[in-house]
């Protein structure tokens, strides 16, 4: 039997066609749960801002390039006494100009300067290109990781909405399991008081009832827990709205998976293929670390003192502060760091590595994708089968609890019998609700390893 077919044969049997009816009042559809997921949960919205600042890096990252243009100025005073020889001044030892003489000289002397400096990395073999791929690698992987978040944002509000059309049919069985119960209770009730049957008879209905009761409660409070997680994702006050049902609305037909394997355009893939993008372009980046770099360098100052040229010091300290020479100078420069060529190879070999891993995760996504599909696919077929019998077995169950309460009132049968004939209208009940459940997530679960979430969702 043909995919097509078996996924038409499924749906025909699988009555929770509310699930694709249109908003009614005080009713959430599975198409309005998914679009306020994804437009109020505060997780898409911090990717959505990722993405902006990967945008705004890749802007940053084209202006590496521009040269450093820095302006200074200083006012001094202080003595100038100096000897012939050469040092490194190491960023921290001020220079001092002139003041060669026989002994020191304790007078103080102002002065002032002005400078403007400029450094360009004009050329550095690739560098700047190699740091744009790196920049767009990364505003990729944040445009995948937001892909991939509202897809399981997706997968997560159509898990909780499932499970709220599950538990509210639950509900709805365990009602009728009470009032089963209930009815049981009276008439053992009535049969004890007219002395036709023993007393421990409406002590065991009573108790059956009881645990019906309970029965509901805990169906109830796992559906509250699940109701305000999904009103979590939507923002909505879901205690005024219910999951959509209905019976006899015509079905949709369901997407056609091509193949047994997942495409490389599903979002999880595209994210993993995204972060061995970057790993990869990380490689280049570092290789181009090791090679040389040009450098055109430009500078003009002035300088004002108050010390005149044949080493007559002025008294009036605010004679230096102005400008009285003027000095530029211009420079290339080349600067290759051959230490440091080892150190990059080392760093290459570790970025080797973390791309060989990238890639094994993404290899591993994809068997999982795989794998989650032949799951989907034989869990559908076991829903057929099921689907097939259930309602067979719930016919004959609710036979049976007719004729054993039937019978109980004439006499023929023990109580035991009745509640064991109700318990088991409850669990064909039960397991028939449960068996549409698998379907439908068995055929969530293939829509979503075969990408088609968006195509069946927009098709309910």
């Amino acid at each position: 039997m043909t995919a097509k077919k078996r996924y038409g044969l499924l749906l025909c049997l699988l009555p929770f066609s509310s699930l694709f009816a249109g908003p009614v009042a005080d009713s959430l559809s599975l198409r309005q749960a998914v679009d306020l997921a994804l437009t109020h949960y505060p997780a898409v919205k911090a990717k959505q801002a990722l993405v902006k600042a990967g945008q705004a890096n890749i802007t940053d990252v084209k202006h590496n390039w521009y040269p450093a243009l820095r302006l200074h100025e200083q006012v001094d005073a202080g003595t100038d006494n100096s000897i012939y020889g050469s040092y490194f001044t190491m960023g921290m030892i001020p220079s001092t100009s002139g003041g060669i003489r026989a002994d020191n000289n304790a007078a103080l002397m102002s002065g002032n300067i002005a400078m403007a400096s400029m450094q360009w990395e004009i050329y550095n073999f690739g560098a700047y290109g190699t740091q744009q791929a790196a920049a767009r690698q990364d505003l990729h992987v944040n445009e995948a990781d937001l892909n991939n978040t509202t897809n399981q944002l997706t997968v997560t509000v159509i898990r909780d909405y499932l499970e709220l059309l599950r538990l509210n049919e639950l509900r709805q069985i365990q009602s009728d399991n009470i009032r089963r119960n209930a009815e049981m209770t009276r008439a053992v009730t009535a049969i004890v008081l007219h002395g036709l049957k023993p007393g421990v008879d409406s002590a065991i209905a009573a108790a059956e009832l009881s645990k019906a009761r309970l029965g509901l409660l805990e169906v109830s409070n796992r559906y509250n827990q699940v109701r305000i997680e999904l009103a979590a994702f939507t923002g909505l006050d879901t205690a005024q709205v219910l999951p959509v049902f209905g019976s006899g609305a015509a079905l949709p037909q369901l997407l056609q998976p091509d193949s047994l394997r997942p495409a490389d355009s599903h979002p999880l893939l595209e994210y993993y293929h995204a972060l061995y993008q970057r790993q990869q372009a990380q490689e280049q980046v570092v290789r181009k670390q090791q090679l040389p770099k040009v450098n055109l360098m430009a500078a003009g100052w002035m300088r004002g003192s108050s010390g005149s040229f044949n080493d007559v010091y002025d008294k009036n300290l605010f004679s230096g502060l102005g400008y009285s020479r003027y000095n530029y100078l211009l420079g290339l420069g080349i600067t290759w760091n051959v230490a440091d060529l080892k150190h990059t190879r080392d760093r290459m070999a570790v970025q080797k590595q973390k791309s060989a891993a990238a890639a094994q995760e993404l290899e591993t996504s994809r068997t999982n994708l795989q794998s989650l599909y032949q799951q989907a696919q034989a869990d559908i077929l076991t829903a057929q089968a099921k689907l097939k019998e259930l309602p067979l077995q719930l016919m004959a169950a609710q036979a049976a609890a007719k004729q054993k309460m039937a019978l109980y009132k004439h006499g023929l049968t023990s109580i035991i019998e009745v509640t064991n004939a109700l318990f088991v209208l409850n669990r064909a009940e039960t397991d028939l609700v449960q068996a549409h459940d698998e379907a439908w997530k068995a055929l969530f679960r293939a829509a979503y390893a075969d990408n088609n979430l968006g195509q069946l969702i927009s098709s309910l």
